[in-house]
């Protein structure tokens, strides 16, 4: 396992973080460019392909009228010449159709790829830790065994 060097460090939390300004600006060319074009992103299910990945997420978020997500913090663990691993402990408020509002906790669990120099997710596997009311009275989860 080797650990990332100051440049790769900040190029990759600079995904997490073009990942998130995407996201709470519901910009689907921004998000898409976070991807590799055979990206897999994995929720309840498992999405393939850079296409596929937006077409759901782009299905998601136009049921979502307000979003504010965040990065708490992310740790890169392996890089292996053109490849990597890590975790990204990340927070989002939604407001919520019907006027309900949620706040959720999430880690996701990524494996990235360097493409002509630029670094993008190439899995990304999402872990709910909390879901609930900003009061921390909802549900919260265990992080899995990697």
């Amino acid at each position: 396992m080797a650990k990332p060097t100051n440049d790769d460090y900040t190029a990759i939390r600079q995904v997490a973080e073009r990942y998130v300004d995407a996201v709470n600006r519901f910009d689907a060319e921004a998000w898409a460019a976070t991807w590799a074009p055979d990206g897999e992103w994995t929720l309840a299910e498992t999405f393939t392909g850079r296409e596929n990945i937006v077409n759901r997420w782009t299905a998601v978020m136009s049921s979502i009228p307000n979003v504010y997500m965040h990065v708490y913090s992310g740790v890169i663990d392996d890089v292996d010449g053109d490849n990597a691993s890590g975790r990204w402990y990340m927070g989002e408020f939604l407001n919520l159709p019907g006027g309900s509002r949620s706040m959720n906790s999430i880690c996701y669990y990524d494996t990235y790829v360097r493409i002509d120099g630029q670094w993008y997710i190439k899995t990304r596997r999402f872990s709910a830790l909390y879901r609930g009311p900003a009061d921390l009275s909802g549900e919260f989860f265990a992080l899995p065994k990697e």
